[in-house]
């Protein structure tokens, strides 16, 4: 009888240890859901930041703005400070664009001050995750005293809400801007900018486009060709009456690449032979001004391929309207139909379209059938993948140039 109180409390110690187990185990688990809460946000935020970061970015492009003729009698600084005035009205710009898509507005006092900060951070808090975008600026230079500049703006502008399912219905206009930047310790903020004319232009009506008598290749890697890398190109396609020639644009355009678009445009030309500016990679509204910057970049092309759309995206058919008005370049899309295109790239026949032509497979099993879709293949209305998959360097025929070269034209 004497042992059966310390049996009972060794049952309650055990049954005290087993309740402190589960709730230190609960405890922990807590714990961790709350770690993992903290560090998901964290995470999402600095996701959000990147992304953010990487649309304000911009391409080391001239063409991001165009300098107009100056008024008479204008007092303008050396070719340098004009420079890095460009430079720091687009960073403000690019800023804001930051600061409306993240959330994080310590970056704005970097290229505004005054007048022009206390608006921008006015609009930015609290945070709206707005997408901002800003292209083709045609500024003309007023000049001003030392320290101080003025100058007028036409650019085009895009912003756009984040919604419950997706983004809002964008507003997409074309804006006059007066602006007057100051400097300060040798650097340059915009200081006031006042919007004073904003109208929505509607994209013209898509031009025609006769692509089912194309004998398209596209060209990759182009950017640093020489003249005598170009003329070489061009030799081997006139002979057989090749034409156009695409330009594949590179995944991150660089300076030189504005360049060499306007070098290659220009060169063909001299040649009698079209040129077509073509992304690869899918279109998407943050992809807006480069498209444009290109297009410009590009004089006197035949037309445009932004890249593969996205079916039933509102905001991507707007900013694809939107690339119709702020460039004159025709457009030739790929994938879903989109608004003002002059023509469309397909993969399977496709009428009115220009058909894709397929690269040779290099699985051994798989010739067979890619011998059989050169029997279908049309002579004309085609983009080829390149030169090389037409014909070798000596010109000989591959079985896709014989398919679609091999012989002429039907009467």
């Amino acid at each position: 009888m004497a042992l059966t109180p310390r049996l009972a409390l060794g049952t309650r110690l055990k049954r005290l240890a087993f309740v402190l187990v589960v709730l230190a185990a609960l405890g922990g688990a807590l714990g961790a859901l709350l770690l993992s809460a903290q560090a998901f946000g964290r995470v999402t935020r600095a996701t959000l930041q990147v992304d953010a970061l990487f649309l304000a970015r911009r391409p080391l492009s001239g063409a991001t703005l165009r300098w107009r003729p100056a008024p008479p009698g204008a007092r303008l600084p050396d070719g340098v400070t004009l420079e890095d005035i460009r430079q720091a009205y687009l960073l403000a710009y690019s800023e804001l664009t930051y600061a409306h898509r993240s959330g994080d507005t310590t970056g704005l006092p970097g290229r505004l001050s005054g007048e022009a900060l206390r608006g921008a951070a006015q609009v930015t808090t609290p945070a709206t995750g707005a997408l901002l975008l800003d292209w083709a600026h045609q500024a003309t230079p007023l000049g001003g005293p030392d320290g101080t500049f003025r100058l007028r703006d036409t650019l085009w502008t895009l912003r756009a809400l984040p919604g419950p399912d997706g983004w809002q219905p964008p507003v997409i206009r074309r804006e006059t801007r007066d602006v007057t930047l100051s400097e300060h310790g040798g650097v340059w903020r915009v200081s006031r900018w006042q919007v004073t004319a904003a109208r929505a232009v509607p994209p013209p009506p898509p031009p025609p486009l006769a692509v089912q008598t194309w004998q398209a290749v596209a060209v990759t890697d182009w950017s640093d060709w020489t003249r005598e890398e170009w003329t070489a190109t061009l030799d081997r396609l006139t002979p057989r009456g090749l034409g156009p020639l695409v330009l594949t644009m590179p995944a991150v355009p660089t300076l030189n690449t504005g360049r060499a678009l306007g070098l290659a445009t220009r060169l063909a030309r001299q040649r009698g032979v079209g040129t077509v500016v073509a992304f690869e990679s899918p279109f998407t509204p943050e992809g807006l001004p480069g498209r444009v910057t290109a297009a410009l970049q590009a004089g006197q092309a035949l037309a445009l391929l932004p890249g593969p759309l996205a079916a039933d995206d509102p905001l991507t058919r707007a900013a694809l309207a939107a690339l119709r008005a702020a460039q004159p370049l025709p457009l030739v899309t790929e994938g879903a139909a989109g608004p003002g295109e002059s023509a469309r790239v397909a993969a399977a026949p496709e009428p009115g379209a220009l058909r894709r032509l397929p690269g040779a497979p290099r699985l051994p099993w798989k010739r067979r059938a890619y011998q059989e879709r050169l029997q279908d293949l049309p002579r004309r209305g085609w983009l080829a993948p390149s030169l090389d998959a037409l014909m070798d360097g000596r010109g000989a025929l591959t079985p896709l140039g014989e398919a679609v070269l091999g012989a002429p034209d039907a009467p």
